[in-house]
């Protein structure tokens, strides 16, 4: 797959995003923390290959999921990763427990993806850091009426 097709049908724009935002309170908290999901899957793959159940913890640990029934999005975000050629799994045998697992791991392709994510998510946080200081701003003009 050329890098720009794969840009523009999977890059960083693609899923949840602000424009879906409608919720509010906690829930719009674990909407926008969802959106993280690729990233936090493909920052975890970076640090060291694994599996589901794994990536599900770690993903836990970072704020992005906040309960396991997300498990079967977290398989479907794998087996996509691993049809565009992002990530390569291997069958690991288990050491005298249980079945041998699916551990998933970036390629070449699945890197330069996690670097398009960082850069994005570098102008996100300078957008948020903006949004911040005027919402504050006005919050604090309020208090003062």
């Amino acid at each position: 797959m050329r890098e720009e097709e794969f840009d523009r049908r999977n890059g960083p724009h693609k899923g949840a995003g602000p424009a879906r935002l409608h919720f509010t309170g906690r829930r719009a908290g674990a909407f926008m923390a969802r959106g993280f999901l690729w990233p936090g899957i493909l920052l975890l793959l970076a640090e060291e290959p694994s599996h589901g159940y794994a990536l599900m913890d770690g993903l836990m640990e970072m704020g992005v999921l906040d309960r396991e029934a997300y498990l079967p999005v977290v398989y479907r975000v794998l087996r996509h990763l691993e049809r565009e050629g992002l990530a390569q799994s291997d069958q690991v045998e288990q050491e005298g427990r249980g079945p041998a697992r699916k551990v998933y791991r970036l390629t070449g392709a699945g890197w330069k993806l996690l670097e398009s994510w960082s850069e994005q998510l570098d102008k996100a946080a300078g957008l948020i850091k903006e949004f911040q200081r005027r919402y504050k701003r006005l919050r604090d003009e309020k208090k003062g009426e």
